[in-house]
């Protein structure tokens, strides 16, 4: 089950305000501060970081995907783009990395203030540019190619692509270029009925769900499709099991003391595949 404690929370928080500050995101004391005497270390760094600003402001990446969007049949695309300098010249003979990432919800009903986006992502390889500072890399499944299920259960039907250049210019990594572009999937809709075998619970009892997972026709198979059991709204589920040939199900779970959202829903393993939920009417009665 997806939950955390309150301390893994508030580290959680501070790492991303780090990563935040690392990204470049400073504080506005940061920003407006004048600059101070530096030792010859901190100039060197100022100086690598002028040069590296420099190269990277000397270039300029775009990203883009023929079709623009893929379909249920066909999800692969060509990810194309062209590297110039600003002032248009094609920068030929130049080897640009490229990348895929799908893209998930992050679980995270407590609103901290984390990245909202999970990524698989896997890297594509480089290509080399054109004398018109062009590449193509075809035939691209934008899609998951991990045949496991996901650990992430909220697909957003979105699929980033990504390039990048180091240019020549600066020894370091603080001058790459980087281009992107975002894939909208478009989501075949499923449903899921249920069943509870008691509307009013108590801790210790056994909350049971039966019920169907549904797909469209055509958009099969619905064996092996995950559904998830939840009774506490920290926990992203708390228990599960798998969709028959015909989609059907049988989940329990031993209710605690505390549940009070109890809820069923479906996690398709196609990631064309929109997930199905519905809040169940269980009353937790523990006194």
């Amino acid at each position: 089950m997806h939950t955390r404690s309150t301390t893994a929370r508030i580290a959680a928080t501070v790492l991303f305000a780090l990563a935040t500050t690392a990204a470049g995101v400073l504080p506005a004391t940061a920003l407006t501060a004048e600059p101070t005497a530096a030792s010859g270390t901190s100039a060197t760094s100022a100086a690598s970081a002028e040069s590296a600003a420099s190269a990277s402001a000397g270039y300029h990446l775009a990203l883009s995907t023929d079709p623009a969007s893929p379909d249920f049949t066909d999800r692969t695309v060509d990810v194309g783009g062209v590297l110039t300098r600003d002032d248009g010249t094609p920068v030929a003979d130049a080897p640009v990395s490229v990348g895929e990432g799908v893209l998930f919800e992050t679980w995270n009903p407590w609103g901290d203030p984390i990245d909202p986006v999970e990524r698989e992502s896997r890297g594509l390889g480089t290509v080399r540019t054109d004398e018109n500072g062009r590449f193509t890399l075809p035939d691209v499944t934008a899609d998951r190619w991990d045949s496991t299920p996901s650990p992430f259960l909220t697909p957003l039907h979105e699929v980033e692509f990504w390039a990048s250049y180091d240019p020549p210019e600066d020894p370091t990594d603080q001058d790459i270029v980087f281009g992107d572009t975002l894939v909208n999937t478009p989501s075949v809709s499923s449903g899921i009925t249920y069943r509870v075998n008691r509307t009013k619970v108590r801790a210790g009892d056994t909350l049971t769900v039966t019920g169907k997972v549904i797909f469209p026709e055509g958009h099969g198979p619905v064996a092996g499709t995950r559904v998830l059991l939840r009774g506490n709204w920290e926990n992203e589920y708390n228990a599960q099991t798998t969709a028959d040939a015909d989609g059907n199900f049988t989940v329990s779970l031993k209710v605690q003391d505390y549940y009070q959202d109890f809820a069923v829903f479906s996690a398709p393993n196609d990631y064309f595949i929109s997930k199905a939920g519905q809040d169940l009417p269980v009353v937790n009665v523990t006194r």
